[in-house]
């Protein structure tokens, strides 16, 4: 059974795996558990979760409703940076532009390739889509511009 920790034992604890001194970017890099996905991962409240979160909320700052804590562009590769001066809350739309941006984003589709799919008109989705090798809802997504908004 993990250890349980007053809230002033975690903010400790959390901060002692926390590299500030390393990067030449200023990032601040958690050196405990990482996700698959490169970011840092610790158990706070009895649910996991990712320690960028964590440090922003622990420097103060308030996530609004349906937002993402965000890396800036000094973090690119480097997921597990805890700084709160990195970190920014956004919409999805503006987390989706910074992983395109960082180039982060898990598509099947490069910029080119959403651009042609919007001029294809007269096919079906689906045939686009199985030329694509992607799903009829993402290209349906495409084209009315829920997706790839910034292209």
């Amino acid at each position: 059974m993990p250890k349980k920790y007053t809230e002033e034992e975690f903010i400790e604890a959390f901060w002692k795996r926390v590299d500030k001194t390393s990067d030449p970017q200023g990032c601040w890099l958690w050196t405990g558990n990482k996700c698959n996905a490169g970011y840092g991962s610790v158990g706070w409240k009895g649910v996991t979760h990712n320690t960028h979160k964590v440090a922003y909320l622990l420097s103060g700052r308030n996530i609004p409703d349906k937002y993402y804590i965000c890396h800036s562009e000094n973090c690119v590769g480097k997921k597990h940076c805890c700084n709160p001066d990195h970190l920014t809350a956004k919409t999805p739309s503006e987390n989706n532009l910074d992983m395109h941006r960082d180039g982060t984003k898990w598509s099947k589709l490069t910029a080119e390739q959403v651009l042609d799919i919007r001029t294809r008109v007269g096919q079906t989705h689906k045939e686009i889509a199985e030329e694509y090798n992607v799903s009829r809802g993402l290209i349906s997504i495409i084209i009315r511009r829920g997706a790839w908004k910034h292209i």
